[in-house]
């Protein structure tokens, strides 16, 4: 249980989208992120899985005991899951059914190919007029890259992400942490919310087209509108912010790299915390602009200064001058972070078969209506028979039969 449930009176513990259906016929990264969003936040979420393998992140590493997938577990929290074999009439008869008993469809096939299985939207809305349909791909329904298959290293080279990114005169750099995948998520998740939102003024469902390119293109904001109004295309600076200076990591002497972003009215006492007083006084450096325009006569200096102390004295001292710094966390200094722990941003549940499992909260904060993990991630066709006899009154002698038939 979070803080923000025990500080209010009138928690309701099914969440600010308590009484949401949501159908996620999604799978790997992008898709299932958002739909755990919903998830968490109190929709049920219904993910349609493949019988046989189900959503191949199944079998993505690092693999847990009893063969559950960390990959898998991290984007599918709070869901059921129905195995369904698409190939069959009988079930995409089954998930028009379901989709008629729910709010939200969300999949990630390539174009057109719901169309082919008779689950476009056009279908979907037959049962439920209403229904806020939303498709993800890499570049969107239309345009001439339609059918290409959006990968999210693919995704973060065409989108612009790792045309700025990387050191200064070296080559472009992919960011570890899947990007693309995470802001299509995060993205969707909003999109969803506002047509939800829509749905409650106006009873009215719609179609969501969301393309990871476009995605992508978005978060270009401050640098490609600069580049849209001037034409120069930026190079890549590392850690250093081309518009301002010092904005940079800086190594100190435990190895540890250090982000500072001080301002212009900290510079007197930035200058003094380091050690270099007379930097204050030099014309070089007296605003940033000048800074920018001789910042290869300025980093240096910063540098051998930031060696000579350790990564915790730099950050205590600029912290106390409320000069913006930080340490660059590795992941183990990231989890044992004291900010990290109050936030209490890491959890931990219990799996049948793969016992504790650890995981990352959503980062939401939400006083009445608390946004938490409610199951485990799901097995593959764990809740088959339940949703098949609550939501669509199939009697288990059918479920038998469909599953003999191998359609479940």
């Amino acid at each position: 249980m979070k803080q923000s449930e025990q500080s209010s009176p009138n928690v309701r513990r099914d969440g600010p989208l308590g009484g949401i259906r949501v159908i996620d016929m999604t799978r790997a990264f992008g898709g299932p992120l958002a739909t755990m969003i919903l998830a968490e936040m109190g929709a049920d979420v219904i993910k349609i899985e493949e019988p046989t393998t189900g959503d191949e992140s199944r079998t993505f590493s690092p693999m847990l005991k009893g063969g559950v997938s960390s990959y898998f577990s991290s984007l599918n929290r709070s869901k059921r899951s129905v195995a369904l074999n698409l190939k069959a009439a009988q079930a995409r008869d089954i998930v028009l059914q379901l989709a008629a008993k729910s709010h939200v469809f969300v999949e990630n096939f390539t174009p057109g190919v719901a169309g082919r299985l008779g689950l476009a939207y056009e279908d979907v809305k037959k049962v439920r007029p209403d229904i806020i349909y939303c498709s993800i791909s890499g570049f969107g329904q239309d345009g001439p890259y339609r059918e290409r298959k959006g990968y999210d290293p693919v995704l973060q080279a065409m989108g612009g992400l790792m045309g700025v990114t990387g050191e200064k005169g070296g080559g472009p750099i992919k960011s570890m942490v899947p990007i693309a995948d995470i802001s299509v998520g995060h993205m969707t998740a909003m999109a969803l919310l506002g047509a939800l939102f829509n749905h409650a003024r106006r009873g009215t469902g719609q179609y969501i087209d969301m393309s990871m390119l476009d995605v992508m293109v978005s978060m270009q904001t401050t640098v490609g509108t600069a580049y849209l109004n001037t034409g120069i295309v930026p190079t890549r600076s590392g850690t250093e912010n081309p518009a301002r200076t010092p904005s940079a990591a800086f190594e100190c002497s435990d190895g540890v790299y250090i982000q500072l972003v001080p301002n212009q009215r900290q510079w007197k006492d930035f200058c003094t915390i380091i050690g270099g007083p007379e930097l204050v006084d030099d014309p070089r450096f007296a605003d940033n602009l000048s800074r920018v325009a001789n910042q290869d006569a300025l980093y240096p200096i910063v540098r051998a200064l930031m060696r000579k102390q350790p990564s915790k004295y730099w950050d205590d001292a600029f912290v106390k001058a409320g000069i913006p710094a930080g340490p660059i966390n590795e992941l183990d200094a990231l989890f044992a972070d004291p900010q990290v722990i109050a936030r209490k941003m890491a959890l931990q549940f219990e799996d049948d078969r793969a016992g504790t499992v650890r995981g990352i909260d959503l980062p939401f904060r939400f006083s009445d209506t608390p946004v938490y993990m409610r199951s485990r991630p799901p097995h593959l066709g764990e809740h088959t028979d339940e949703v098949l006899a609550t939501l669509i009154d199939m009697p288990a002698t059918q479920i038998a039969a469909l599953r003999s038939q191998t359609v479940l």
